[in-house]
């Protein structure tokens, strides 16, 4: 399981992306926490990994550089001017990608 802690693209300050960092360390806790229980109650230890960036490029340098063949994401919602998240990996990605909607 992958989290991104979305960086500001124009942080004002270091003390920004500081407490952005922070915020979303704290909000991921409670998703991370949420994934892992169902996943132990089937016997599939979850895997997780907390990362900073901006969503597309910070998974694909993740996976480029890990040892994984398959990556499963979830649909989302769609932005006219930047397309979503799940067009820009399935896109760029070199690897398989399962999208679940």
């Amino acid at each position: 399981m992958i989290c991104i802690e979305e960086i500001p693209r124009f942080p004002g300050t270091i003390d920004e992306v500081a407490e952005e960092k922070e915020e979303a360390r704290r909000r991921f806790a409670a998703v991370i926490e949420r994934a892992k229980e169902p996943a132990g109650q089937k016997g599939i230890s979850l895997e997780t990994h907390l990362l900073a960036g901006h969503p597309v490029p910070t998974i694909v340098e993740f996976l480029r550089v890990s040892a994984f063949d398959l990556l499963v994401v979830g649909f989302m919602g769609h932005s006219a001017i930047y397309g979503s998240t799940t067009d820009r990996l399935v896109e760029h990605a070199p690897w398989a990608i399962l999208v679940i909607k």
